[in-house]
């Protein structure tokens, strides 16, 4: 194709069923390990969750009271999605359309699916209660409150008279929270040297009596514990309103409140009404037995986002976690063409409810018990629980894992309608690209200017095509950042998967808006490429750029007196490597994928501003090879002092994981550093990694500054040029890692 892509003809089909698993609760983390015992034959999973970590809801009230750690409390869905083999696309997803079966999303294509499934939970109802948008605070998404809870714990530790927080909603949920979050405010208050007595705790309910929908014991024995805990409770008392400092009753009364959380009964996301599906008359996706939309069968739902209609179910835990296997069975079924498994729902469930301090009331149909036995009833049962999904088996290490980051064509049909889908901008000075139908792509030359080219290539290693297209992006231009030039023009290399067309159509359209919006933000056009088939997804483009020859870095600059300022930690080749053996934690990942999309070009200009003298993106030889770059053209001796780490890459070299290049990065300078006594990370190979350049030693403060408030808060001084004449690499005293403990990355 002219300017651009060409391709040949397409294999056969896989025949693959798409199975897009939206939102990560308690049915879903089922499935997915399901799938890691035993693969589900015929389909391809993927996971499309806002959270990478799944709050478990049995444990969250012991985990505010401070009785579980976060990690305790918490499915991390990233080792498990890798174990299943499973794609994980980290998304909120903001819309469904059944009849294209499509996937919707803020800031990136369409997904596609031939099945899909909901399992995202609920929010508190408050459509009723004025201004509970602005001056409530919801209890879920349990992440975003814990995140506001903050700002409240703050406050009251500054507070000089009585702070008063105000619960509205008097069911399991909200008295259980209430007892917790009690005692976590109290305990934070004493440690900052406020009086807990100032603490001043409400629960407002509608209803006349705590936990209307379980035994009346039930709800005498919390109401002692809320007693006990010297928390008040006003019954028969609907909220109305909520204002800056108050809460306004049915009956005109008022009540003074610095903080209003809302635990309310559920209500659904308010996108679930424009999907099309049938919902039932309080907004959830009526399903039927097999949970299965009852106006689009390719849509199943599970946990409180499904309306249960051949009979309403309470919204609880209990249901989501036994509706796991029969998702799990329906979706083994269909991709056999066989039917859905269905869904029986017990009478009665069983209800435990935390007081907070070790003590528990346990509700069952009409019985109800409590006590500290009770209690270590419930820990024991939601301990064995999370087991399941918290202690994976090993994958298979005797099969050698290559690893991703530092690849036939598919039929033009299938290119013609990708590019078509895309949002291709016109850029200045692109005479032919991809709008025309000539064999090239046809750049004006820039007047005074020199050109630069690069070209990089490498295979997936994540399975979000998107991600996976900002982060070649990001990659690629940085060889031209790092001799800072300014990148003018792209063309793409795809290999992507030989399967069914329609799948091979939306990996490209994902891969390539991925670029696109990298090279948007850059100013650069993409003007052309190739596509073909290939084993495993791989993406790279071919990058050239233009700058005033000037203003050409380039490695050989370094003098005497330098010093070396790295602009990112390192680790991303170990974590990269653990990840896809599902043994790196899912903020680990999250951290360094975020890294990995920002461009490198701020950075590139403050340095080249702050006169950098030397420059090179730190990418597969590791640093240590890239160190040993710049002393041979300059004729340098480089000494190494200490360098950052990601969170994680640290422990999991410990442990002996590494990369598949790892070792040739060691072998690769033996006789020039002593692989011994220097530290593994300097040859870790790193995938859009940061900058690194050599300055004069006074203009190092003032590239440190720019760089941290331009968002770089994990750059570091690593080194220095001790000497000149001839290169040398050398280990300066106390030269180590360290963990970069930031927020921004």
């Amino acid at each position: 194709m002219p300017g651009g892509f060409d391709s040949r003809p397409l294999p056969p089909s896989r025949g693959l069923m798409d199975i897009v698993l939206i939102g990560g609760g308690h049915a879903h983390v089922e499935v997915l390990r399901s799938a890691l015992m035993t693969p589900v034959s015929g389909a391809r999973l993927t996971l499309v969750t806002r959270d990478v970590a799944t709050p478990y809801s049995g444990m969250i009230p012991g985990y505010l009271a401070g009785l579980y750690t976060r990690a305790e409390a918490h499915i991390d869905l990233v080792p498990l999605a890798a174990r299943a083999g499973a794609r994980l696309i980290h998304a909120a997803a903001t819309g469904l359309d059944p009849e294209t079966r499509q996937v919707h999303f803020e800031d990136r294509p369409p997904l596609r699916f031939d099945v899909a499934s909901l399992d995202i939970g609920s929010r508190p109802a408050s459509d009723g209660i004025a201004g509970s948008g602005t001056y409530g605070l919801p209890v879920k998404p349990v992440d975003r409150f814990l995140e506001r809870w903050q700002f409240v714990e703050a406050a009251a530790r500054r507070a000089s008279g009585p702070y008063r927080v105000t619960m509205v909603g008097g069911g399991a949920a909200g008295v259980e929270v209430s007892l917790a979050l009690h005692r976590r405010l109290s305990d934070h208050m004493a440690e900052a040297g406020s009086d807990p007595a100032s603490l001043v705790f409400t629960v407002v309910s509608a209803d006349s009596a705590l936990l209307a929908d379980h035994a009346a014991g039930a709800g005498r024995r919390l109401a002692r514990a809320l007693a006990r805990a010297e928390i008040g409770v006003c019954l028969n008392a609907p909220v109305v309103a909520i204002e800056d400092g108050r809460v306004r009753l049915a009956d005109g009364s008022v009540l003074a409140s610095d903080v209003t959380i809302l635990a309310t009964g559920a209500a659904a996301p308010d996108w679930i009404r424009r999907t099309g599906l049938d919902v039932d008359d309080r907004g959830f996706v009526a399903v039927d037995g097999f949970l299965r939309s009852t106006s689009h069968p390719c849509v199943f739902a599970a946990g409180d986002i499904a309306g249960f209609t051949p009979g309403q179910l309470p919204k609880n835990g209990v249901h989501a976690v036994r509706q796991g296997p029969v998702l799990d069975s329906t979706f083994r079924r269909l991709a056999e063409a066989r039917d859905p498994a269905p869904y029986r729902p017990q009478r009665h469930t069983l209800a435990l409810v935390s007081t907070g301090r070790g003590h528990a009331v346990a509700s069952r149909g009409p019985l109800t018990v409590s006590g500290r036995w009770v209690w270590r009833w419930k820990d024991r049962i939601d301990r064995k629980w999370m087991r399941r999904y918290q202690d994976l088996p090993r994958m298979d290490e005797a099969t050698p894992m290559r690893c991703g980051g530092c690849g036939a064509k598919v039929p033009s049909r299938i290119l013609e309608r990708a590019l078509a889908r895309l949002d291709i901008p016109a850029m200045p000075g692109v005479l032919v690209g991809l709008d025309s139908a000539d064999d090239a792509a046809v750049l004006a030359p820039v007047p005074g200017t020199v050109t630069v080219q690069t070209v990089d290539q490498f295979p997936a290693f994540v399975d979000d095509p998107w991600l996976f297209g900002r982060i070649a992006a990001v990659h690629a231009l940085s060889d031209i950042h790092a001799m800072g030039a300014e990148p003018r023009a792209a063309m793409a290399l795809v290999g992507l998967v030989p399967g069914e067309a329609n799948a091979m159509e939306d990996d490209l359209v994902h891969m390539l808006e991925g670029v696109l919006s990298i090279l948007r933000e850059e100013g650069c056009a993409l003007v052309g490429g190739h596509t073909g088939e290939s084993d495993r997804a791989a993406l790279g483009l071919a990058v050239t750029g233009h700058v005033d020859e000037s203003a050409l870095i380039r490695v050989s600059g370094l003098e005497r007196g330098d010093v070396l300022l790295l602009t990112r930690p390192l680790g991303t080749g170990v974590l990269l490597a653990a990840n896809m053996r599902g043994e790196a934690e899912g903020a680990w990942i999250g951290t360094i994928l975020d890294a990995m999309q920002r461009s490198n070009g701020p950075a590139a200009r403050l340095l080249a501003g702050a006169g950098a003298r030397s420059m090179t993106d730190v990418t597969g030889f590791g640093l240590a090879g890239h160190l040993w770059d710049m002393a041979r053209a300059s004729g340098v001796a480089i000494e190494i002092g200490r360098v950052p780490a990601y969170a994680g890459a640290l422990e999991l070299l410990a442990r002996g994981r590494a990369s598949t290049l790892h070792p040739g990065n060691v072998a690769a300078l033996k006789g020039i550093l002593d692989a011994d006594a220097a530290d593994p990370l300097l040859f870790d190979p790193q995938t859009a990694g940061g900058l690194l350049a050599g300055l004069p030693e006074e203009r190092a403060d003032e590239a440190m500054a720019l760089l941290n408030e331009a968002g770089e808060t994990g750059a570091a001084l690593i080194g220095r040029v001790t000497g000149s004449g001839t290169a040398a690499l050398s280990l300066g005293p106390g030269a180590q890692s360290f963990t970069y403990s930031g927020t921004n990355m």
